[in-house]
C-alpha cells in the first residue's frame, strides 16, 4: 500500500458522533466498521495482544441507546479505544511483551485513564502491543503501509491499529518518543501532553520521571475529546496540574515557529530533508516566520542543549533498578538480551550519575521555558525518515529525546511522505499551553499537506 498524506484518512469517532442524535449512524455501526477492519488486517499487522468483540458490542449497544435517548454520558460515549499493554485493564493481564508477566493474574482495577474514558461511556476494544517493558525487544507488529517495515515503538500496536482503521483512538506512553515516533512512522495524529497533565497511573512504568501518557488517533478532535475526558475524570499525575480541559481549540495560525535540528538532522536521509524544507518554505509563504537557532544566543544555547540530551538521558534509567534488578536475579531467563543490557547499564549508575542527569534535564527545561514568549512553538521532523525495513524494530528517538526530556506538549502531524511511506512533523509547545499547541496543530493540518517525495 502506498501512503499519500493528501488522501489518507481514518474513521473519526467525533465526525460520526455528530450524526448519532439524529439517527445517522450509531456507536454500534461505528464499532462494526472497526471490527471489519480488524478482521481484514489484524492477521498480518498484529496490532493487538487481546480483544473482546462480544463485550465491545454490548458496550456499543448501550451507548447507542443513550444517544437515541438523548442522554450521552460525554463526547466519547460509544468510543472504542485501545489500551497500550503497559496499562492495566480490569480483568486482563498486563504483559508488557515480557515472559516475566506471562503467568501474572489479571489486573483488578483499570488504570486511571481507562477508568476515566469508561466513565464517559467509551469502552476498551482491546490491548495493543508494545515492546518488552516498553523499552527493549520490539513487538511482533508490522507497519500497515508496508509489512516489511517497522511500525515504530514502543506504542507500537496503538499506532498500527489506528493506521489500519481498526480504532479511532488508542493510548500510548512516551519516555523517548514512544508516542510521537510510531505515529510518524504509521501516519496518524498523536498528542503527548505536558508532563503529568494526564494521569498515567495503573500499570508498568519503568521511567516515572519522564514517562507521559499519550494518545494516538484518527484526528486531533478525537484525541482532544479523549484527553478532556481523562482530565475531567481523573486529572493529572498526583502533584501535577491537570490538562486544561477547554473545548476543542479552534485552528490558529502560529506567528513564529522555531526550527529545531537536534541530533536527528544529520541522521536523516536526503529525501526526507528535502520534503521538510519544502514544507517549511510553504509555511513562510503563508506568513509563518521560521526562526533558526542562530537567531539569538538563547535559541542557540537551547539548540545546543538538545543535541546533548543523549549524554544524560540514559542516566535517568537509574529508575529501572527497582524492582527489575532483583527480578532478574530471580529469573534471568525471563529477560531478553536487550533488557539485560539496559539493566547492566542501570546497575553501573551511581546516585551522583542520576543527580547530574536530573540537573541536566532541569537545565534543558529552563532553556526551553526562557523562549516561551519568543515563539509559538518548535517544529522539526518526527523521525529520521520512513520506518526502517527488516526485522521490526522501534525506529529512532533522535528527534524526540529533547521534547520528552523537556516535558512540553508535543504533537505528531501526519503531513509528509517519503518513498510512499508516512513521515510526520513534530510540533512542540510550552508547558501547560497544551490547548494553544493543539490550536496551532489544527491550523497546520488544515492548511493542506505537502507533496510527497
Amino acid at each position: 500500500m502506498t501512503y499519500d498524506p493528501k488522501s489518507a484518512a481514518f474513521p473519526s469517532f467525533s465526525a460520526a458522533r455528530r450524526g448519532f442524535a439524529e439517527g445517522k449512524g450509531s456507536p454500534r455501526e461505528f464499532l462494526e466498521q472497526c471490527i471489519a477492519a480488524l478482521e481484514a488486517r489484524e492477521r498480518e499487522v498484529k496490532a493487538f495482544v487481546s480483544y473482546d468483540l462480544e463485550s465491545a458490542r454490548k458496550a456499543a449497544d448501550a451507548a447507542t441507546q443513550r444517544w437515541q435517548d438523548g442522554a450521552p454520558l460525554s463526547a466519547v460515549d460509544g468510543l472504542p479505544f485501545g489500551v497500550k499493554d503497559c496499562y492495566d485493564v480490569a480483568g486482563l493481564q498486563t504483559l508488557v511483551n515480557s515472559p516475566w508477566f506471562a503467568d501474572s493474574a489479571p489486573a483488578e482495577f483499570d488504570a486511571a485513564h481507562v477508568a476515566a474514558l469508561k466513565d464517559g461511556g467509551a469502552f476498551v476494544f482491546g490491548k495493543t502491543t508494545t515492546t518488552e517493558f516498553t523499552m527493549a525487544l520490539p513487538a511482533p507488529t508490522w507497519n500497515p503501509w508496508d509489512l516489511t517495515r517497522t511500525p515504530g515503538g514502543s506504542s507500537t500496536g496503538s499506532a498500527a491499529a489506528v493506521a489500519s482503521s481498526m480504532l479511532p483512538l488508542a493510548t500510548g506512553s512516551q519516555v523517548r518518543g514512544s508516542v510521537i515516533r510510531p505515529a510518524s512512522i504509521c501516519g496518524v495524529a498523536a498528542f503527548k501532553p505536558t508532563f503529568g497533565a494526564l494521569n498515567r497511573h495503573g500499570g508498568i512504568d519503568p521511567s516515572p520521571s519522564v514517562n507521559h501518557l499519550g494518545l494516538l488517533g484518527a484526528t486531533m478532535e478525537d484525541i482532544w475529546d479523549a484527553a478532556r475526558q481523562i482530565a475531567v475524570a481523573v486529572g493529572g499525575d498526583p502533584g501535577h496540574l491537570p490538562l486544561d480541559a477547554a473545548p476543542l481549540p479552534e485552528p490558529k495560525r502560529p506567528l513564529r515557529l522555531a526550527r529545531q535540528y537536534t541530533i536527528g538532522w544529520d541522521k536523516t536521509d536526503d529525501a526526507s530533508k528535502a520534503i521538510f524544507e519544502e514544507w517549511l518554505e510553504g509555511l513562510k509563504e503563508d506568513g509563518v516566520e521560521i526562526v533558526e537557532p542562530g537567531h539569538s544566543q538563547a535559541f542557540s544555547d537551547y539548540e545546543d542543549a538538545t543535541t546533548r540530551t543523549i549524554e544524560f538521558f540514559f542516566h535517568l534509567f537509574w529508575e529501572i533498578r527497582w524492582p527489575w534488578l532483583e527480578a532478574r536475579e530471580r529469573a534471568p531467563d525471563k529477560f531478553s538480551h536487550v533488557m539485560h543490557g539496559h539493566l547492566d547499564n542501570a546497575a553501573k549508575l551511581t546516585i551522583e550519575d542520576y543527580r547530574r542527569a536530573l540537573e541536566c534535564q532541569a537545565q534543558l527545561q529552563s532553556l526551553h521555558r526562557a523562549l516561551k514568549d519568543e515563539v509559538d512553538g518548535f517544529v522539526t521532523l518526527a523521525h529520521i525518515g520512513a520506518g526502517q525495513k527488516g526485522a521490526p524494530e522501534m525506529g529512532t528517538p533522535w528527534y524526540n529525546d529533547a521534547s520528552s526530556a523537556v516535558g512540553a506538549p508535543t504533537a505528531n502531524l501526519p503531513l509528509l511522505s517519503v518513498d510512499g511511506m508516512p513521515l510526520g512533523v513534530q510540533l512542540m509547545g510550552f508547558e501547560h499551553r497544551d490547548a494553544q499547541m493543539i490550536a496551532h496543530a489544527r491550523w497546520l493540518l488544515a492548511r493542506g499537506k505537502a507533496p510527497s517525495a
